[in-house]
């Protein structure tokens, strides 16, 4: 009654809980939107023998609406073999497909044939043979193989340990939401819920006893990874040693873990070998297991001292923040570190929730956090990875925000007067009393010695005497003995120096639009040599640029990236951009067609925040980012991005 292809069809339809496009369904099936659509107007004819009606909805797609329930089940089980039953509703997206395989060749113990994986998520052998593609990708990250068996099918080889470590992280990666995450837990084809909730309460009862400090989220980790290797055990798998000497090396943390093993035994009637113990203590390395009495004491354990001090020189030597007196900020990091450290070494990953909003919000703190996180990676000899960075950009995020609260906001002012000393002192208490909240009066000086002054620092000049020459600064003019008139005319320059704060970080000569070009690497060189020519960075600048790039990408999604050097390296702050014919992929799947490439003056940055700030402004918006993709010339994008308002 029904052909092959529109039974693929009404699965899809009993897969979604939302109207799918006609184009969506034509691209899985290799077909085009024609095709389908006289496809759905047969199954519309046919769709009362089902129980059912099939909806157009205008703009949205298709929509399978159940009318007879038990008409349904008796008559779809027999047209999409069970699958309105049986198959879960996240399975039409590749990664959700790629996530359920992946999970299926960890846990299974016998070999899988494709023919099996097409009936049971209902797609064509194409679309399997693509998913497999990706699943081999992340297997061999984790030095693991999907290797066929003739006549038998495919099963993943490696080690036990990684094939541990991919699931969890694979498990982890399926939602970033506590609730989430238990929703996919609990659909029971993982856990035992009751086991999970046991081992659970387990290591909670463990860390309250001694005194720890561990986050729901670690907790949450923790139990999974233990979990994981209850299931593996019952299954016959045993992870080989990892490591000797372990309790030795980390005594509070064998301690911990024999103790939460002895009780996860009676919970399960398993039995643990030394060997899986050891990799319980791997788990809790990787977590901020510490006892609240040692914090204070945790600054000088090991290696990690020399870590942070070689952080918090990076960040004042590249980027002028001196953070030497701030222990809250040495403290977080020194505990963050630690396990950081344990978890690369192990190749544990971690998935950080904020990571976009980090990189978006506080873009300053993540680029601090990447020049920091070099002094990590050059000691293991390894990347450290966006996300690691992402948590380490937090601490530097709060010292930020702490040293910008606790500096003066206020206008840097310096006084010129020629009447001499007791002119000027008048003139520096009324200012003072006038403006306290407002200025800073760095100094007073004679016309005659202003040259002699470094006055790259200072906002406003007040001078009782006419300036003629440029000096670059703004000058008020006012009469020694400060007038009504005077008053109102320096309130109105000091909000003018407020509002206007509109540097102009773009140039003509260094906007190229339309270009076509493949890849990301492409772009960056072409920019690069560009200011090359113009003087502006050094020959060797684009390997910067292209070694920042690697620690993470700089796309950040509206069709826009931001790529920079590793460290400041021009004389001057400015942007270069790079407008494409056509979308490329940055990073993933992700596409880019703007390319603003970030230079940033060497030597102390000071507050990069408004400069930062006008440049996501820009980009984060849709309209403007369509404006710029669409300009026919650089004097056009100029003047777009001139006329937004501040």
């Amino acid at each position: 009654m029904f052909t092959k292809r529109q039974k693929e069809i009404l699965s899809f339809l009993v897969h979604s809980k939302d109207p799918i496009p006609a184009e969506w369904m034509a691209k899985q099936l290799g077909v085009s939107d024609r095709t389908v659509r006289d496809e759905l107007k047969e199954l519309r004819v046919q769709s009362h023998v089902l129980g059912a009606t099939i909806e157009s909805i205008r703009g949205k797609g298709y929509k399978l609406v159940i009318q007879d329930v038990e008409q349904f089940q008796k008559m779809g089980r027999l047209v999409i073999k069970n699958a309105y039953v049986e198959s879960p509703t996240y399975l039409l997206e590749q990664n959700d497909r790629v996530i359920y395989i992946l999970k299926k060749f960890l846990l299974e113990k016998k070999p899988i044939k494709v023919e099996s994986l097409e009936e049971e998520l209902f797609v064509s052998k194409p679309t399997i043979q693509n998913d497999l593609k990706v699943v081999r990708e992340i297997l061999h990250r984790y030095e693991l193989k999907l290797k066929v068996r003739p006549h038998h099918g495919m099963v993943v080889e490696g080690e036990e340990y990684m094939k541990r470590l991919c699931l969890s992280n694979y498990i982890l990666h399926r939602s970033h939401h506590r609730d989430e995450k238990i929703s996919f837990l609990e659909n029971g084809d993982v856990f035992d819920q009751n086991i999970f909730a046991g081992i659970q309460e387990i290591i909670i009862k463990k860390v309250n006893e001694y005194n720890i400090e561990i986050s729901d989220i670690a907790l949450e980790n923790l139990t999974i990874h233990i979990a994981i290797a209850c299931k593996r055990i019952q299954e016959g798998f045993i992870i080989g040693d990892i490591q000797h000497s372990m309790s030795r090396k980390y005594p509070l943390e064998h301690l911990v873990a024999t103790e939460i093993i002895e009780e996860v035994e009676h919970l399960t009637g398993l039995t643990f070998p030394q060997s899986e113990i050891n990799y319980v203590i791997v788990h809790l390395l990787g977590t901020k297991l510490v006892q609240q009495e040692t914090l204070e004491k945790f600054s000088e354990y090991d290696e990690v001292k020399s870590i942070v001090q070689c952080m918090l020189e990076q960040l004042k030597d590249k980027l002028g923040w001196d953070f030497s007196d701030d222990t809250e900020l040495i403290q977080g990091l020194t505990l963050h570190i630690r396990p950081a450290m344990n978890r690369l070494r192990y190749k544990m990953n971690i998935r950080n929730p904020l990571l976009d909003k980090i990189k978006t919000k506080y873009t300053s703190a993540f680029e601090g956090a990447v020049i920091a996180s070099k002094c990590i990676s050059d000691y293991l000899g390894m990347e450290v990875g966006e996300h690691e960075i992402a948590y380490i950009a937090l601490h530097i995020g709060v010292a930020l925000e702490k040293r910008k609260n606790n500096e003066k906001k206020k206008l840097r002012v310096m006084i010129v007067c020629a009447s001499g000393v007791g002119s000027a002192k008048l003139l520096f208490y009324r200012l003072q009393r006038i403006f306290n909240d407002e200025i800073e009066i760095v100094a007073s000086t004679n016309y005659y010695q202003l040259r002699d002054w470094d006055l790259s620092s200072i906002d406003l000049i007040v001078s009782t005497i006419p300036i003629q020459e440029s000096i670059g600064i703004p000058v008020q003019v006012v009469s020694p003995l400060l007038s009504e008139q005077d008053v109102e005319e320096i309130r109105q320059r000091l909000l003018s120096i407020k509002v206007s704060d509109r540097e102009n970080y773009l140039d003509e000569s260094r906007v190229f639009i339309h270009k076509d070009f493949e890849d990301k690497e492409s772009v960056i060189r072409f920019i690069c040599q560009e200011l090359y020519k113009q003087g502006l960075v050094s020959e060797h600048y684009v390997n910067s640029v292209l070694e920042r790039e690697l620690l993470a990408p700089t796309n950040f999604g509206n069709l826009v990236a931001i790529p920079h050097p590793l460290i400041p390296e021009t004389e001057e702050t400015f942007w270069a951009m790079c407008t494409l014919k056509r979308p490329i992929e940055w990073y993933g799947e992700q596409k880019v067609q703007v390319v603003c490439l970030l230079n940033i003056k060497k030597g102390p940055t000071g507050n990069l925040e408004k400069m930062y700030q006008k440049l996501l402004d820009i980009l984060e918006d849709k309209t403007i980012v369509r404006k710029i993709i669409k300009s026919k010339s650089p004097k056009e994008i100029i003047e777009i991005i001139n006329s937004m308002k501040r």
